[in-house]
């Protein structure tokens, strides 16, 4: 029976979980949005609503684990109220420092157990761990671990004034469903209020937030997805098969695939959130615009850069302020070797952290050179060489990133560095047209100044209502007639 069918879909199943780009979840969001136009300004009754499907939604990922996600946030509500409860600063720190061990504690076990397991066993015996415990990390652990942490440091600091009273709103802060898999990491400081206030859902609001959506959807489907699938995952699956030409055109288009989908699936929550009328921070400002790592990091996954920043770098460089540059240098080197830890488990994304740490303290020695170079008459040159060099640091990197281990990242520079055959490119060309223009398209939409985007936004918004409603409803049915079975899950989701 149909009704039978469709409440069994409601049920978790770990081989089809809930994803933002599924027809299940705009089935489930649509429903959602015709009871919460008729309550969104009912506050208390509006933020019950998202809740439940918030939990429910994180139900449908995670499983039981969205246990977990109410407990780690209970505790902080509760840890929280005691901080604000005292004055006595000693005690304020023990409760931060509770919160950081039991955040940072379930993290380290659900995440790091076996990684660290298999360290130790090697370092002492020379062998993988004897003992391997078969721990599923719960999705999105990462992102509202630190959702949750940046409301006890910012209690701690006293930048709020008040502790959240409302336990609704605290647990719909730390599981609210647009920002709760992958980011955009937003602090309590910033969304908390937002969940006590009136909203104002206007045309120019909803017309935005559809047009995002299909941004993203467009850039997930017709860029990233069709990249990942008939070229990039076929070289990093057997790169013994292909040419160092072919590697050195799957680094191009591996840039721009997690380019795509990452900004894709932002662009997807971000709409989302705007269209329940919650403002979301951007993550992204056209990253491989960067003339420098520092400058990337800016404009890449923008709120854990603020994240790291805020919580872990600039408490480091005041530490070390002592020892002058050279503590900003060792401030910077810590920060990047947690956020390759903090992305996984793996040698490969240890490595691609300190890599980009160590470009950054190169940037920041030589930052007067640069500065006068910047200011000569060379100056528009020298902008386009660091764009040029940095891009090209930032691709190779990026290897680190997708491949499943050391070796197989060697395989991929091996590939291009000893193996590069340009008589070859005319073939590939010919092979792989289709995938070549759609990587040219990619890089041309990056490219493209920002005010174009400006514009084409401005004048979606100021379209009639009758005509945007066209326009949406045809890029929905472009964009599920190229749905299939190429389609993956968003990148980040790993994390």
């Amino acid at each position: 029976m149909p009704a039978l069918e469709f409440l069994k879909n409601l049920l978790y199943n770990p081989h089809a979980p809930l994803i933002y780009n599924s027809v299940l979840f705009f089935a489930l969001f649509t429903l959602l949005y015709l009871v919460y136009v008729m309550v969104y300004n009912k506050v208390k009754a509006r933020n019950l609503l998202l809740l439940i499907f918030s939990l429910f939604f994180y139900y449908k990922i995670s499983g039981y684990y969205v246990v977990l996600l109410v407990l780690m946030a209970s505790s902080d509500f509760l840890i929280g109220k005691k901080m604000a409860a005292t004055s006595v600063q000693g005690r304020k720190k023990a409760l931060m420092l509770l919160s950081v061990f039991l955040n940072i504690g379930a993290l380290i076990l659900f995440k790091y157990t076996n990684f660290l397991l298999n360290l130790g066993f090697g370092i002492t015996l020379g062998e993988p761990s004897p003992v391997v415990l078969n721990l599923i990390m719960p999705i999105g652990i990462s992102f509202y671990v630190f959702k949750t942490l940046s409301y006890i440091f910012d209690l701690y600091r006293e930048m709020i004034d008040e502790p959240e009273t409302s336990y609704v709103n605290y647990l719909l802060y730390v599981s609210f469903f647009p920002n709760i898999l992958a980011g955009p990491i937003s602090k309590a400081r910033d969304l908390l209020p937002q969940f006590s206030a009136k909203l104002n859902l206007t045309n120019e609001l909803v017309g935005k937030a559809f047009l995002l959506i299909l941004i993203g959807g467009f850039k997930k489907v017709f860029i990233a997805d069709y990249l990942g699938a008939n070229l990039i995952d076929r070289v990093f699956d057997s790169p013994e098969f292909f040419t160092g030409w072919e590697g050195l055109m799957v680094i191009y288009g591996y840039a721009m695939q997690i380019y795509y989908d990452f900004s894709g699936y932002t662009d997807i929550v971000i709409g989302l959130a705007m269209m329940l009328g919650f403002t979301v921070e951007p993550n992204f400002n056209k990253p491989f615009m960067a003339g420098n790592v520092a400058e990337f990091w800016r404009r890449w996954h923008m709120t854990l850069s603020a994240w790291f920043n805020e919580y872990l770098f600039y408490p480091l460089s005041f530490t070390f302020r002592r020892f002058k540059q050279a503590g900003v240098i060792l401030a910077v080197l810590i920060t990047f070797f947690v956020s390759g830890v903090w992305h996984g488990p793996a040698w490969t994304y240890i490595l691609w952290g300190t890599s980009h740490g160590i470009a950054i303290a190169f940037t920041l020695a030589t930052v007067n050179i640069r500065d006068r170079i910047s200011k000569s008459g060379f100056g528009p040159v020298y902008r386009i060489l660091s764009i040029f060099i940095t891009f090209h640091f930032l691709a190779f990197s990026m290897v680190l990133f997708r491949a499943e281990s050391l070796q197989a990242a060697l395989k991929i520079y091996t590939l291009v560095f000893r193996h590069f055959d340009i008589s070859l490119a005319l073939q590939w060309v010919q092979l792989y047209t289709l995938p070549m223009l759609v990587m040219l398209l990619a890089y041309a939409l990056h490219y493209t100044p920002m005010r174009w985007n400006q514009f084409a936004t401005r004048r979606f918004i100021g379209l009639h209502w009758t005509l945007k409603a066209l326009l949406v409803f045809i890029g929905i049915l472009i964009i599920y007639q190229a749905y299939s079975s190429d389609t993956q899950p968003f990148i980040y989701l790993e994390f």
